[in-house]
Parts: C-alpha cells; sequence; structure tokens
C-alpha cells in the first residue's frame, strides 16, 4: 500500500515536471519533501479547493522559493479567486499585498522573469490600488517600469490603466506638470498604435485596441489640457506635413471636437481623413453639415447619403435622407428633393408629416411650371399640394392651397368639369381629380 502510494506521488510530480520546469533539490529528502508538499498542493488545485491549496503554496514559497514559476502562477490564481470573491475591505487588501508579494518573489527567485509579467502586474496593482491615494506614486512608477522593460511588446491593455491612473495623479496633484501628463499620454498612443499596425499585419480585428485608443484620447481631453492652442500649434503643423496620417487625423479631430475648435479648414480636413479610414455615421452626418454650410452642396449631400448607409438606426437614417432632400431643395432640384423626402418618410415615418409638408410646398411654389395656357391646368398643381397637405396633417397650408383651385367659371369655359382627370407636367407628373375653389 505504502509503494502503491509512493509510485502514485511520483506520477503526479512528473505529470507535473512535464508542464513546467522544476528546479528540485539535490539533498534527496529535501527533494522527497518538496514532490510531496507539491503533489498535496497539486492534488487539491486540481479539484478547485483554493482554500484548501493555500497551506500547501504557503509552505513552497517557504521551504522551496526557487522550485518553479508555476508555483507562483498558481498562487496568484488563487489568491485572485480570493480577492474576487470577498466583499472584506481588509480581505481584500490582504490578498492584494499577497498578490504583489507573490511577484516580488518570483522576480527575486526567477530570472527574467519581471520583464515578462511585469505588464501584467502593473495592471493588478491599478485594479487593487487606484482609489488608495497613497499608492498613486508607486503605481505611476510601476508602469513606467513595466513600459521601460517591454517597450511597445507590452500587452496591449497596459495603455488604457497608465493614461487612467495618470489621470487620477493628476488631479490628486501627485503630477502636477501638464507636460508630464502629455509624455504619458503620448507613450500610451505610441504603444496602442503599434499595438494596432501588429494586429492589423497580422489579419486579426483591432476593434479592442482601438477602443483603448479612444479611451486614452478621452481621458486626456477630459482633463482639458489640450486646448484649441495646443491643437493648431502643435497638432495642426504636423499634420499638414503628413496629411495622410489617419491617427494624427483622429487625434485632431476628438481634441478639436472636445475644444469646440471646428470651424478651421483643417478640421474638415482631419474629419475627412478620419471618416476615410474608419466611416462613422457621426462623422460622415457631421461632414455633411460642414459642407452644406459652405454651400459645397454635391459634397454634403455625399456624406449625409454614405452616413445613412452607415447606420442601422431608422432615426439617424432618416435624419440623414432628410437633409439630402433639404440641399436638393435648395438647389432647386425638386424632383430629387421628393425622391429623398418620400425616402425618409419611408425610413422614419415620424419624419412624415415634415417630408409631406415639404413636398407640398415646393409644389405649391412651382410657378416655372405654369404654361400661361390654361388657368385650370395651371392651377391643378395646388390640388396637388393639397393632398400632400392633408397627407402631412397640415390643416393650414391645406386651407391654403384650396384658396387657390381653379375656378368654377374657368372650369366651364375651357369645357372641363368637376371630377376630371387632369395631368399635372413639369417635375411634378402626377394626376389629380379636378375641384372647384371651395367659396365657389
Amino acid at each position: 500500500m505504502k509503494l502503491k502510494a509512493l509510485l502514485l506521488t511520483a506520477f503526479l510530480v512528473l505529470c507535473s515536471s512535464l508542464q513546467a520546469q522544476f528546479f528540485w533539490p539535490e539533498n534527496p529528502e529535501k527533494r522527497s519533501e518538496a514532490e510531496t508538499l507539491w503533489t498535496l498542493f497539486d492534488d487539491v488545485y486540481g479539484q478547485g479547493d483554493y482554500e484548501a491549496a493555500k497551506p500547501h503554496l504557503n509552505e513552497i514559497i517557504e521551504k522551496f522559493p526557487g522550485l518553479s514559476t508555476a508555483v507562483y502562477i498558481n498562487a496568484l490564481k488563487v489568491w485572485k479567486d480570493s480577492y474576487k470573491n470577498t466583499k472584506v475591505v481588509a480581505e481584500k487588501k490582504e490578498y492584494a499585498d499577497k498578490i504583489m508579494d507573490l511577484y516580488q518573489k518570483r522576480y527575486d527567485n526567477f530570472e527574467g522573469e519581471k520583464k515578462k509579467v511585469i505588464d501584467r502586474q502593473a495592471m493588478d496593482a491599478f485594479q487593487y490600488y487606484y482609489k488608495d491615494k497613497s499608492k498613486t506614486q508607486e503605481l505611476i512608477d510601476l508602469f513606467e517600469e513595466a513600459y521601460a522593460l517591454k517597450g511597445n511588446d507590452a500587452y496591449y491593455p497596459l495603455g488604457r490603466y497608465y493614461m487612467n491612473m495618470a489621470t487620477f495623479a493628476y488631479v490628486r496633484k501627485v503630477i502636477t506638470d501638464d507636460d508630464e501628463v502629455l509624455r504619458i499620454y503620448d507613450r500610451c498612443t505610441e504603444h496602442i498604435d503599434y499595438q494596432i499596425a501588429k494586429a492589423k499585419d497580422a489579419g486579426k480585428s483591432t476593434n479592442r485596441q482601438v477602443a483603448i485608443k479612444e479611451f486614452v484620447d478621452k481621458k486626456l481631453a477630459d482633463l482639458k489640457l489640450v486646448d484649441c492652442d495646443f491643437v493648431v500649434t502643435k497638432l495642426v503643423p504636423e499634420f499638414e506635413q503628413n496629411p495622410d496620417n489617419a491617427e494624427l487625423a483622429n487625434k485632431i479631430f476628438a481634441f478639436a471636437f472636445e475644444g469646440g475648435c471646428t470651424d478651421a479648414d483643417w478640421f474638415v480636413k482631419a474629419a475627412e481623413k478620419v471618416f476615410s479610414s474608419n466611416p462613422q455615421y457621426g462623422v460622415g452626418y457631421l461632414l455633411g453639415v460642414k459642407f452644406g454650410s459652405e454651400k459645397d452642396f454635391d459634397k454634403s449631400k455625399d456624406y449625409f447619403l454614405k452616413a445613412a448607409e452607415l447606420t442601422e438606426d431608422n432615426t439617424d437614417k432618416g435624419k440623414a435622407i432628410k437633409q439630402v432632400a433639404a440641399t436638393e431643395r435648395i438647389q432647386g432640384n425638386k424632383a430629387e428633393a421628393r425622391k429623398y423626402a418620400l425616402q425618409a418618410a419611408e425610413v422614419d415615418p415620424t419624419l412624415s408629416d415634415e417630408m409631406y409638408t415639404l413636398i407640398g410646398d415646393m409644389v405649391l411654389g412651382s410657378d416655372e411650371c405654369d404654361n400661361k395656357k390654361s388657368q385650370v391646368e395651371d392651377r391643378a398643381r395646388f390640388i396637388v399640394a393639397h393632398d400632400y397637405y392633408v397627407k402631412a396633417k397640415n390643416n393650414t397650408k391645406a386651407a391654403q392651397a384650396r384658396g387657390y383651385f381653379p375656378a368654377i367659371g374657368d372650369i366651364f369655359t375651357e369645357g372641363k368639369e368637376e371630377g376630371q382627370s387632369i395631368r399635372v407636367g413639369c417635375w411634378i407628373q402626377t394626376s389629380v381629380k379636378l375641384v372647384r375653389r371651395p367659396e365657389q
């Protein structure tokens, strides 16, 4: 029975050794003790009984701190689980301190391990200590060391945590120099830009990296350190030298939008680059408005239509198409304006009243369609306008249109009769039933 247990112990130790490198003591008694402790630990750890695993871990680390990195990897998992599952503040602090101590012991006993995992330690430390003002400088220093050791190859979320910590440090006046915050921002941005490029080269999604980049930009913007003068002085000249730099364009766009300096030509150019590199509804709609205000109507319509294609939200889609209809009307393209007005009403029925009124107004004001040969035929378009106003539930304008209907005398004089179908040409291109002016 004793032999069977020893063989089982040896087998379990061998399996563990195959998965991780172990440095067993040369002394046979010490080795036997180390193997036994590891087997006892591994047995309960494998069953998910982390509480039962803790005493064995503590004894291994105390007696054989250089046994294997697997000891510390598993120990971190055990105490992180404890941290996660307790709501007692004192216990959380105890477990957090234990985790940081495990990282340090791992570094002390295994050369090169610090460079491997210091970025993970820094992110763990942030989560455990960011609320503790007294730990602020310590955390900043840890992030600095992580970047010094790992550079841009650090785990891609590192910059998110560092920039967040820099924000706390600035608010707490641990960092008092604006330039220091900007230096940290530049470091985090360089890192995430590198990681985005790396993911693209590997054909992988960059959604998570891009979200981190946006977070870092927002954190800086929230501190109000970057104003329009900063953008104009430091970023715009660089963008003018390199207008194809999409990342720089994104930075200019974000800071200028936050700072309220969106009227400059450089902002529009940056926004166009942002849209071309990463088309989004909001940017496309903004550019549509910008070019519309500059009376560059073709570009305005183009961006509104592109924006409409980029959203599945019917309210947003209808809003963009409505702007195209309004722009076509401004340009005198009434048939096109009607087409887009009807599209907008179809996409977003809440726009129906407004769009039908717009069409009715265009029909009502289309004096250019009168052929000056028949009062009845020229005034038939007012019946068309009236019908659109009725669809729009616009009773005031419907009554106004009725006042322009053909007079009964003109109907008889021209040999026509009420109820007769009349064709309305020009851009309107529809038929209506002839109706006399109400007061007659």
